[in-house]
């Protein structure tokens, strides 16, 4: 078991533990060091501090932003969470998000699934809409047992129902890589590309090239140890960070205390337990004490 783990998602976007929860399994688990990286907002961050309070563990406050391109996901560490700005443009992506999922509601209706907009809102306990949701409001109406068939669980309704090819699905407008970068760095974060070989699977010059352009616009590291990447995919990572000077980070993608098959959308992995995610025999001392540099910097330069 690793000793600090840098993305957890709560019940403040999509994942299925409330951030005081959070706290109590990290302190089950001896971890020293978490982040709560909530999909597109900050929401879970100033509770899961509290709940830290007069603990061993240490929370850093961040974010993981869905951008456009690629389908890529950028988080941002130590940023401010009371930030105007970046208030205000979270902000304008949760209503996005609540626009396009009352349509999959409709499209979901219109296919021949009894659900109704309350259902999906008794699914999101925070402030995010997203896919899960909708999949768990009509899974959960005894009304669908018929239609459904075979398919009994979250990921295999997205995978057949809700996918990105899905006419049911709708495809909603995602701030852009180089301008989610720009925020979290006007928010005094530090932005690093998670999970990244994931987007690029068998494609490492394509990741490479791409890194090379988000380094232009402020990307200062890169999500190594993820649950979604194999032995190759950290090693070539290591060697991006040391080619172009980046930092390292660790997650477990963490969003639900349970065995979890891949995601069929992203096909990305979230670990059963915090601070779960496999280092290869790798050295993970300094990451934290890197970030942190990283993070000092940012808030001077702020």
């Amino acid at each position: 078991m690793n000793m600090f783990d840098l993305q957890i998602q709560t019940t403040a976007s999509d994942g299925k533990h409330t951030p005081t929860d959070i706290i109590a399994m990290a302190k089950e688990n001896n971890l020293s060091v978490i982040a709560i990286t909530d999909h597109d907002t900050v929401g879970g961050v100033q509770e899961a501090l509290d709940a830290a309070k007069d603990s061993n563990v240490r929370v850093i406050s961040g974010i993981e932003m869905s951008v456009e391109e690629h389908g890529l996901h950028i988080l941002g560490f130590g940023i401010d969470y009371t930030d105007a700005h970046l208030l205000e443009k979270l902000e304008e992506f949760k209503e996005g998000r609540i626009q396009g999922a009352k349509q999959m509601v409709e499209n979901l209706k219109a296919a021949g699934f009894v659900v109704e907009w309350s259902d999906v809102e008794k699914e999101a306990t925070g402030s995010v809409f997203a896919r899960p949701h909708l999949a768990r409001a009509v899974l959960k109406r005894p009304e669908n047992k018929e239609k459904l068939g075979a398919v009994a669980n979250v990921h295999d309704f997205i995978d057949m129902y809700l996918s990105n090819e899905s006419p049911n699905y709708v495809h909603r407008s995602h701030i852009s890589a180089k301008d989610a970068t720009l925020l979290i760095s006007m928010a005094g974060g530090v932005a690093v590309w998670s999970h990244p070989a994931i987007h690029f699977r068998n494609d490492y010059d394509g990741l490479e090239k791409w890194l090379q352009e988000m380094i232009t616009w402020g990307i200062r590291g890169l999500e190594v140890f993820n649950p979604s990447h194999t032995e190759d995919d950290a090693e070539f990572l290591l060697g991006l960070c040391s080619k172009y000077h980046l930092l390292r980070t660790a997650g477990s993608d963490f969003h639900e205390k349970a065995e979890h098959s891949a995601d069929p959308v992203s096909g990305l992995h979230s670990a059963r337990r915090l601070g779960d995610f496999e280092t290869y025999g790798f050295a993970i001392d300094d990451i934290i004490s890197g970030l942190d540099g990283a993070m000092e910097d940012a808030r001077k330069r702020d």
